[in-house]
């Protein structure tokens, strides 16, 4: 997930990557199910990371999935999970692909991470073959507003709500790039239980505005958060992600 760094190594995260993050099975689910595929469909995950979505995706369907990042540290961890996956070391601001083959891409939690998301999401529009769809999950600001980082950082949300495109703006990119049928969805994901997990993934900047947010405000937030579970105090957190869904326009 190193497509665009903005100051951020994610070669060095890859060695802790996976101790933070996982898959997200009801997202890989979500996208799957918006965008039906025949056997042998080519699938391009676009900012993979280490692999994680990709993977379930991949055993999922009877497509060809295909996994592309940045970062050499990210597709190294991924390949070491899974040897049979198609992973590529690459930049998205030049896929490495000829134009028109694949029936489907999808972006989790990247494009605010892209340096250049126009031309990032030029370069999916010229691989994807005619009819071919593009799933980008992100969140909104308000979304952004209401997670449990936003609590006790909430320096963070400020900093992501530059990183994050509007919704509205994504959309109206897709547009100029020549995508039609832009369309939006928002999902609220199973209500999850805050706890020692939590607590570990963000000591450990699991998240990546950690990494952007002052050294006082980020201490600041971990005490709060460490005071709050010492004291028994049960937090819940419902997920909430916007899926911005494009196609490649079919041939006349």
């Amino acid at each position: 997930m190193n497509q665009g760094r903005k100051g951020i190594n994610y070669d060095r995260i890859a060695e802790v990557y996976d101790q933070t993050r996982s898959g997200n099975l009801e997202m890989v689910r979500l996208i799957i199910d918006g965008a039906p595929l025949t056997a042998g469909a080519l699938v391009l995950d676009v900012g993979c990371g280490t692999g994680n979505n990709t993977i379930l995706f991949a055993g999922r369907t009877d497509a060809r999935v295909v996994g592309v990042d940045i970062s050499a540290g990210m597709i190294k961890r991924a390949r070491e999970k899974s040897a049979g996956l198609a992973l590529v070391q690459g930049n998205a601001e030049s896929l490495p692909f000829r134009g028109g083959v694949f029936d489907l891409s999808f972006m989790t939690e990247v494009i605010h991470l892209l340096d250049h998301p126009f031309n990032v999401l030029s370069q999916v529009y010229r691989v994807l073959a005619p009819g071919g769809r593009l799933c980008i999950v992100t969140q909104s600001h308000e979304q952004i507003d209401r997670r449990m980082t936003s609590r006790f950082f909430p320096a963070s949300a400020e900093i992501d709500k530059q990183r994050f495109p509007p919704v509205p703006e994504l959309c109206e990119m897709l547009q100029r790039i020549g995508f039609s049928g832009v369309e939006s969805q928002t999902y609220k994901f199973p209500e999850q239980r805050i706890g020692k997990e939590f607590l570990q993934t963000v000591r450990k900047r699991g998240f990546s505005m950690l990494h952007k947010i002052g050294r006082q405000a980020y201490e600041k937030g971990v005490r709060e958060l460490e005071q709050v579970l010492s004291e028994g105090t049960i937090l819940t957190y419902v997920p909430e992600y916007t899926f911005v869904w494009a196609q490649r326009e079919q041939r006349r």
